[in-house]
């Protein structure tokens, strides 16, 4: 299965770490891959890139863990 969209956004995340994260998005995509920010100001930030067919699946789900920003959404080949 091919999926439509790819996403990249960064997740300011409250009280829950990266393992809750990346196990809640799985079944949402492929090409899952969530890194912590390089940011030594502040913890819980998230590089998140994921390839799903439902961006707003994806979104709201996130939205419960935090603050969702700089957010791209690109629509992929699917020839």
């Amino acid at each position: 299965m091919t999926s439509k969209y790819a996403l990249e956004f960064i997740l300011h995340a409250k009280n829950t770490n990266l393992k809750v994260i990346k196990s809640a998005l799985l079944e949402f995509g492929s090409t899952l891959n969530i890194t912590p920010c390089d940011d030594h100001l502040q913890t819980g930030n998230f590089n998140v890139t994921i390839n799903t067919d439902d961006p707003t699946l994806v979104f709201d789900l996130c939205s419960q863990f935090g603050r969702i920003r700089s957010i791209k959404v690109n629509e992929l080949d699917t020839k």
